[in-house]
């Protein structure tokens, strides 16, 4: 049965953290990109007039006409065209605002990333983090008789590394990695499936060779989740891990493939042996192609993932497993739609053809999976639990089958 998708989350209500986002935090991320920047007088005036029109300012279409995704927005922004920022589902404004950056710096004819100085303070902010992550990493190197508990550290590791956003807390705030000690992995979950997780990569018949993960965070968050690939290898839970990245900047922090080789390198050059060998670990993995990397504009666009291109279909039909990390994803794969906050995760993602892990700190009024005393509980501890990323959700579905299911195409 096809699963009946509830309205959109729109912007529209006073006090929520969409609205807020639009008129407080967009405004704020495009004075950051101008302060961070050297940009010609040209650039900065389109930067100015994109912040300057938020919220009332109508949904246009973009005018870098020679870019490689031109296409593929006239088609999203044609419905949209003439309302204001606050007047369209709030996934679409937000993929829209920061393509509009894009278009404002010309990054399609330039190559910069306007993000990439916070990409950099996000790894130089949390070495201290990175080294002691790398520590734990080595000592599992040395005890290889503990696989089903480093897989399952990992995970929470890649969890709880998405705190570091740099959307919402830029490098060296006070507001990020919250849980950094086994005991706070656990604390703050509020539903955990790693068993799930832990059985299908163990006990699975055939065996799980390809995995995929779908990325979130650069700076300590794609470290912890190099960390994660690294110890899917090292175990031989995977004989080949991919990593879907942007096809271009967004989100202010989300990965991109040049962030992926800046990372190694960062590693590869700190002093601290134990950073400078999981780099060097990283690199081989690389060259010997145990770890791949894919950009596709999808990841980029406004769409749910039950909109997902067919040959994007095709291609994660190939995995035996998917990961998906983080605030942005987990909303994507819910379409950032108002699902009732007890509906089951694996009902909600029943349209996907493979198993999938969503690893997800909150940062968005959207949740499913929990149970009613449960939410009643975490409200009452924090008022704010649904957005200030200190609470986050291990989920599992099993997927339909191997076979590419074509009902949502």
């Amino acid at each position: 049965m096809t699963t009946k998708y509830p309205q959109p989350i729109f912007s529209t209500e006073p006090g929520s953290w969409a609205q807020s986002t639009v008129i407080d935090r967009w405004p704020e991320i495009v004075n950051r990109v101008i302060k961070e920047n050297e940009f010609p007088l040209q650039v900065l005036d389109q930067l100015i007039r994109l912040r300057d029109g938020i919220p009332e300012g109508p949904i246009r279409q973009l005018k870098d006409l020679g870019a490689p995704d031109i296409k593929y927005w006239e088609s999203y922004i044609t419905p949209r065209a003439g309302k204001n920022w606050l007047d369209i589902p709030w996934f679409f404004a937000e993929h829209y605002f920061y393509r509009r950056i894009l278009e404002a710096v010309n990054y399609f004819k330039l190559g910069l990333d306007p993000f990439g100085y916070q990409k950099k303070q996000g790894l130089i902010k949390t070495r201290k983090e990175i080294q002691a992550y790398a520590s734990v990493l080595m000592n599992w190197m040395k005890d290889k008789g503990q696989g089903q508990g480093h897989i399952r550290q990992a995970i929470y590791f890649s969890l709880w590394g998405n705190q570091a956003d740099l959307s919402l807390w830029p490098a060296g705030s006070s507001g990020t990695l919250k849980h950094l000690t086994q005991q706070s992995f656990k604390d703050n979950l509020l539903a955990d499936d790693t068993n799930r997780i832990i059985k299908l990569l163990f006990k699975n018949t055939p065996p799980v060779r390809r995995v995929d993960i779908m990325l979130d965070n650069a700076g300590f968050e794609l470290v912890c989740d190099l960390g994660l690939a690294d110890t899917l290898l090292n175990n031989h839970l995977a004989d080949d891990v991919l990593l879907h990245v942007k096809a271009h900047p967004t989100y202010v922090s989300d990965v991109i493939s040049d962030d992926i080789t800046q990372t190694v390198d960062f590693l590869k050059g700190c002093e601290e042996q134990d950073i400078k060998d999981l780099g060097k670990r990283l690199e081989k993995h690389i060259q010997e192609k145990k770890i791949r990397t894919k950009a596709n504009f999808f990841w980029n666009s406004p769409l749910p993932m039950w909109e997902i291109p067919l040959d994007l279909r095709e291609d994660l039909s190939g995995a035996d497993f998917l990961i998906s990390k983080g605030d942005a994803n987990y909303r994507r794969l819910l379409g950032d739609r108002q699902w009732d906050f007890t509906y089951p995760f694996h009902q909600a993602v029943d349209y996907l053809p493979v198993p999938l892990a969503a690893l997800r700190t909150s940062k968005s009024e959207l949740a499913v999976g929990l149970d009613l005393d449960q939410i009643m509980e975490v409200y009452n501890k924090d008022p704010n639990w649904m957005v200030d990323g200190k609470w986050g959700v291990v989920h599992f579905a099993p997927g339909k089958s191997r076979e590419v299911n074509k009902a949502h195409t």
